[in-house]
């Protein structure tokens, strides 16, 4: 094979994972806001709405909870002005974009250590996958929890590069990473230990007198966030959740018990670690390397665990206190596979001769199988949060029975309109509220009948056994609830199917039935007429049931926030 094909093979190759990321990011994402991206309403409406450079200055570097997101109210605020409406869809595709840009720094990486383009293969197989949904289909996590790790990267190789006009680059790099995240500014104290490990004494100096600049501009004016959680936990909840976030790769393998291979695999990925690190420190204090560029890798994946390592453990003091099943969250993930990728060069670099074709082919047959996993196992994951985004939005858009939007208010005409699926069959619903059927209503008593709806302490819970549908994205069974004042929508989420040759062979998702709690702390006390409306394409059906059901107050607990 000539030298050319075999360099368009390797980039089709390399195409092949990226395009796949982003054609599965494209089918679910939605131009819906998600929780904290509301804040990011709030930041433009004041931003826009002050006459003052200073005013507009304290609404970018303002607090959020612990961080400081500037760089992404950055983001929404280019956003805004460019098209004229912020768009959260355009927002999670720079975060994704982000993301991207470590396969190209990794690509940098191998180069400079001499080794072939098609080693390059395995990261965006390990890297972009499906189990980064949450931050994937997210606005402000896209940008934050991507950018803060890419940034991060950005700031080790240039920090640690010969070139004087890199380190310059790498304050500026920090600066960023410090006002994207606030495990950003871990890079401070980690980029310190490694130019004291280098040692490069001009450069610690700096980069010293720097750091303290940028704390003092980070903590000035910096109020602890009332969101924290409680500390007050074991060592051994300690121990198990930081395992958690550093295994936390191997959720999507084809195992019954996820949480035991997440903990057994963040053992192994740690020990990993410490021998990657310990090795370095060896090779350190001997400096003898057989090119400069070797010594500058080393340097780069040292500051890269330290940082991931440190990060672990920031978010289990910080977090646990929601639960331990909270940090096997996706958002979490992004660490467990920088993890990997690390491990990876560390793998890869020192094999020399023939043996680098068939140990890095092995590789790629490994992760592209793992990747086939993540997309099956996290498919779920992706179509119950669209679901919920969509219905959520809805129920903002709606809060009357003649379904007219809320009246318009400043900061709606900052975002962006996209319409949604339900928009075609509003008309629908009045002829169902009077007559309780309306449009395709086959089969629509029969699962209306087997569905069971029982009004609890707190929440109203729906479950149905039977249900057997497979179609994806909008497609599929949502509740509403009708009032004599309005109406409220709610998913029919799905549950992963279990059976692993019915899953990779006949591309069952989803396992029978489907379920959904319904708090009283959402939806007015009030007695509601309920039924199901079932959508795909053009089809829509509604079946409402002749009983009713009244739901009670319920103490709304509103999480405090400093935004």
């Amino acid at each position: 094979m000539s030298r050319w094909a075999s360099q368009l093979l390797i980039i089709i190759s390399l195409l092949i994972p990226i395009g796949i990321y982003f054609w599965v990011w494209d089918y679910y994402a939605i131009n819906i806001p998600k929780w904290d991206d509301h804040a990011l309403k709030a930041f433009l409406l004041e931003y826009t709405s002050s006459d003052s450079f200073t005013g507009k200055i304290q609404a970018l570097f303002k607090q959020h909870n612990e961080h400081r997101i500037s760089v992404t109210r950055l983001f929404a605020l280019i956003d805004y002005q460019l098209f004229g409406g912020l768009n959260f869809k355009r927002l999670m595709l720079y975060g994704n974009v982000l993301l991207v840009g470590v396969v190209a720094l990794w690509w940098v990486l191998l180069h400079e250590n001499k080794k072939p383009f098609y080693t390059l293969i395995p990261v965006p197989f390990i890297w972009l996958t499906l189990a980064h949904y949450e931050n994937m289909y997210w606005g402000m996590a896209s940008v934050q929890n991507f950018g803060v790790v890419t940034f991060s990267l950005l700031t080790f190789y240039f920090g640690v590069s010969r070139r004087r006009s890199y380190f310059i680059w790498s304050l500026l790099f920090a600066a960023i990473t410090c006002l994207t995240s606030g495990n950003g500014l871990l890079v401070l104290p980690t980029m310190a230990v490694v130019l004291f490990l280098a040692p490069r004494w001009r450069r610690l100096l700096v980069w010293l007198a720097v750091s303290a600049l940028y704390l003092f501009v980070y903590f000035y004016t910096y109020e602890s966030s009332p969101a924290t959680p409680s500390t007050s936990f074991g060592l051994g909840v300690f121990l198990k959740g930081y395992l958690y976030i550093l295994g936390s790769f191997a959720e999507s393998f084809p195992v019954q018990n996820h949480q035991l291979y997440c903990l057994i695999f963040g053992g192994i990925i740690f020990l990993v670690a410490l021998s990657i690190g310990s090795t370095i420190l060896f090779r350190l204090i001997r400096n003898r390397y057989e090119y400069d560029f070797a010594k500058i890798t080393d340097l780069f994946c040292l500051a890269t665990l330290l940082f991931v390592l440190g990060t672990a453990l920031i978010v289990v003091y910080s977090r646990a206190g929601f639960g331990l099943d909270g940090l096997l969250t996706s958002r979490y993930k992004i660490y467990s596979f920088t993890l990997l990728l690390v491990s990876y060069l560390c793998i890869v670099i020192p094999i020399r001769g023939s043996f680098l074709s068939p140990y890095v082919s092995s590789i790629v047959l490994l992760n592209a199988l793992y990747s086939v996993f993540t997309y099956h196992f996290h498919l779920v994951d992706a179509y119950n949060l669209r679901r919920i985004s969509t219905t959520q939005q809805f129920n903002w858009t709606y809060p009357n029975k003649i379904l007219k939007p809320q009246p318009d208010n400043l900061a709606e005409h900052l975002v962006e309109h996209t319409p949604l699926f339900y928009e075609k069959w509003l008309p629908l619903l009045g002829e169902a509220s009077t007559s309780l059927i309306a449009g395709d209503s086959i089969g629509l008593k029969t699962l209306l009948r087997k569905t069971t709806l029982e009004v609890k302490v707190e929440n109203i819970q729906i479950k149905n056994s039977t249900y057997n549908y497979q179609r994806l994205q909008d497609s599929g069974v949502y509740f509403i609830l009708s009032s004599p004042d309005r109406y409220y929508l709610f998913p029919a989420l799905r549950s992963r199917n279990t059976s692993r040759r019915t899953l990779f062979l006949n591309q069952v998702y989803f396992s029978p039935g489907f379920h959904n709690e319904i708090p009283f702390s959402e939806i007015q006390a009030d007695t509601y007429a309920y039924g199901i409306i079932w959508h795909q394409g053009d089809r829509v059906g509604i079946k409402m049931s002749s009983d009713s059901i009244t739901t009670r107050n319920s103490d709304t607990r509103k999480i405090p926030t400093n935004w």
